[in-house]
């Protein structure tokens, strides 16, 4: 296929290259694993805040959704109920999941999600900070394992529970071992080292919902908890879910940094908190979830979040066997893009020089200053999305999809570490990110595999990380972009007259015009 690359030069401190005419061929070359889409933020039931039923949000989210891949992460509190939504009682979750998770999802899965991957994870009430998301992670073979560790977890860690919550025999146990309780903030650091030690392989943790309260987190202490955990911590959840609400879109009411775009401001601004993080060379990744609890109250009068799958997508490109295992392989190796509304549900990003190609993530792509590098995009767009045209009716992925407006292609140098006792520790003035290129329907052309196709080439001159941002919406669209930068979602007032109902349908049209996909980063080291 041929290729025509958009003109555009460009003189700018952190890149030197001039984009050109080409007639070369972009060569796509096969590879030996395949994209799944999925979501690691699901609550049940089982959570004390939760509504819904696993089999009602495993029907919605693998047969009216058709995701591959499912991670509930429920409370570790001891408020909860069983998997049925009934109430328990003060139970610790480990208990919960043992009595009713695991079998619900044991049930589920033999008789009808056979070729679906289900697992369960747990959002952690952070001691001092926010939630986070845990995951230790196998396969069935390792379930009493596993479920050993969460117990020891929920013990060492959690600070919702009191000793008289325990099985005594557990207590004097782990007592015996000189076990300790590192459950409050001034320790609570320790549980992310922990499972450095214990399950460096296969456990992870996520940021959820980074700046839903402005002053939970600083930029210095993420980049301490990264420090603390590199193959623990090196997850944000910056595409949040929560998404299906009227007032405060992903929960984020006064008092957060907001939401835009619907995505967090650490991944929303450009030269912001994820910038300077990798222009410090991080591996931290973006994913897009749900945080489902439910999507209308059983009254009609309160909305929640879409179902796993209905309105956010987390990509992964699982190398490694069709299991839980494999989708956190492709966790740690950051090739991934997240999307909301369906915008897109293809994307090869990919800089190849000198007959190699590099792709999303961890790779070590190395360049001679001074050599020529092409970036390439690809994506395709499906022609509906699953917008319900009226909200309730259950009918979905009849909406005409908007389509991508245009591309935004970022880039930034990438300078080392920043050091602990720098004043710019808890600042983001290491990062000189900025969108080099933006790309729309005049520069890219549809190929013979059906993806719109596009490219930048460049001199390679420093070590530097490129990362995409896609958008339905132009560059200027009252109360949501100004010069293509995502604004700050305004709570929706209810009109004299509106009801619940008018006003959550009005507010899904809105959110479904608002919608966006980011990849993530591609690194070049210059030599």
């Amino acid at each position: 296929m041929k290729l025509k690359l958009s003109a555009l030069c460009v003189s700018l401190a952190i890149l030197a290259g001039c984009s050109s005419d080409s007639d070369d061929s972009v060569v796509v070359e096969p590879r030996d694993g395949k994209w799944m889409a999925g979501d690691l933020h699901v609550h049940s039931a089982v959570s004390n805040d939760a509504r819904d039923t696993m089999v009602n949000i495993l029907y919605h989210a693998f047969d009216e959704f058709d995701i591959d891949y499912v991670f509930f992460s429920n409370h570790m509190r001891v408020r909860g109920n069983d998997h049925q939504d009934n109430d328990i009682g003060e139970v610790l979750y480990a208990n919960r999941l043992v009595d009713y998770e695991l079998p619900e999802i044991r049930s589920l899965q033999s008789r009808f999600y056979q070729d679906k991957i289900i697992t369960t994870t747990f959002e952690w009430d952070f001691p001092g900070f926010e939630h986070y998301n845990i995951g230790i992670i196998g396969t069935a073979e390792d379930q009493a394992e596993i479920v050993e560790a969460v117990k020891l977890f929920e013990y060492k860690f959690s600070n919702e529970n009191t000793l008289a919550h325990f099985d005594p025999q557990d207590v004097a146990r782990w007592e015996a071992q000189g076990i300790q309780r590192y459950n409050t903030a001034a320790d609570a650091a320790k549980a992310l080292t922990w499972l450095q030690e214990q399950y460096p392989n296969t456990s992870y943790g996520m940021l959820n919902h980074p700046r839903r309260y402005a002053n939970t987190y600083t930029l210095a202490d993420v980049r301490d908890l990264n420090t603390l955990a590199p193959d623990i911590f090196f997850l944000m959840e910056g595409m949040v879910g929560g998404q299906f609400h009227p007032y405060d879109r992903g929960d984020y009411a006064s008092g957060s940094a907001g939401l835009y775009g619907g995505a967090d401001p650490m991944l929303a601004h450009v030269g912001g908190w994820w910038d300077a993080l990798l222009s410090e060379g991080r591996r931290i990744w973006n994913v897009a979830n749900s945080d489902y609890h439910f999507k209308i109250s059983g009254g009609g009068q309160y909305t929640s979040g879409y179902f796993p799958g209905e309105y956010s997508k987390n990509y992964a490109y699982v190398t490694q066997g069709d299991d839980e295992l494999g989708v956190l392989s492709a966790l740690r190796s950051g090739e991934m893009y997240g999307v909301t509304g369906d915008l897109i549900n293809q994307l090869d990003f990919t800089i190849s020089a000198n007959g190699k190609t590099a792709y999303m993530g961890q790779q070590n792509f190395s360049v001679a200053k001074g050599d020529e590098v092409t970036v390439t995009i690809r994506f395709q767009s499906p022609q509906f999305n699953n917008q319900e045209i009226v909200v309730g009716d259950g009918i979905f992925g009849s909406a005409v999809n908007p389509g991508v407006h245009h591309v935004d292609l970022i880039a930034g140098t990438v300078t080392g570490l920043v050091a602990p006792d720098s004043e710019n520790y808890a600042t983001t003035a290491n990062t000189d990110a900025k969108v080099i290129e933006s790309f729309t329907a005049e520069d890219w052309q549809l190929d013979d595999d059906g993806f719109y196709t596009m490219s930048y080439t460049f001199s390679a001159e420093a070590n530097q990380y490129f990362r995409l941002r896609g958008t339905a919406l132009d560059y200027n669209e009252s109360g949501l972009t100004v010069v293509g930068e995502p604004q700050k979602w305004l709570p929706m007032e209810k009109a004299d007259g509106e009801t619940d109902h008018q006003i959550q349908d009005r507010a899904n049209k809105l959110i479904y015009q608002d919608v966006w996909f980011y990849s993530n980063p591609v690194y070049v080291s210059v030599n």
